[in-house]
């Protein structure tokens, strides 16, 4: 019986491939179901040809200055004893919605895997 893969099982490939490498993710998942298979090598294709970037100085500088300054106004709200409660209402909606999107992840990977191993039958 074909066990579908886990989406645990892929973010962690996803995690240990980024951190520690092939050779240790391929330890991680050793042995690879068939069912599996052509996700992984989408992760590993994905990961050989993805570079990270690094942002410039003055995208640096400027998010600098921008903390610094939101920095200074929580000071001066605590010293007016001024609360944040209005600000924290954002949280929840934040938390959905960054739900949603990783559910969104999962959705379109298992769509892309139902995709590919039909189009191998």
């Amino acid at each position: 019986m074909a066990q579908e893969p886990s989406s645990d099982r892929l973010e962690q490939y996803s995690r240990i491939l980024i951190l520690a490498g092939p050779a240790k993710a391929r330890l991680y998942v050793s042995p690879i179901l068939p069912e599996e298979e052509s996700l992984f090598k989408t992760i590993d294709a994905l990961w050989q040809n993805m570079r990270r970037v690094e942002p410039d100085n003055d995208f640096k500088e400027q998010l600098h200055q921008q903390l610094m300054e939101e920095a200074r106004r929580d000071v001066a709200r605590q010293h007016l004893g001024i609360s944040k409660e209005a600000r924290r209402s954002r949280t929840p909606w934040l938390a959905s919605a960054a739900a949603l999107g990783a559910a969104a992840t999962l959705a379109g990977a298992f769509a892309y895997w139902r995709w590919s191993s039909r189009q191998a039958a």
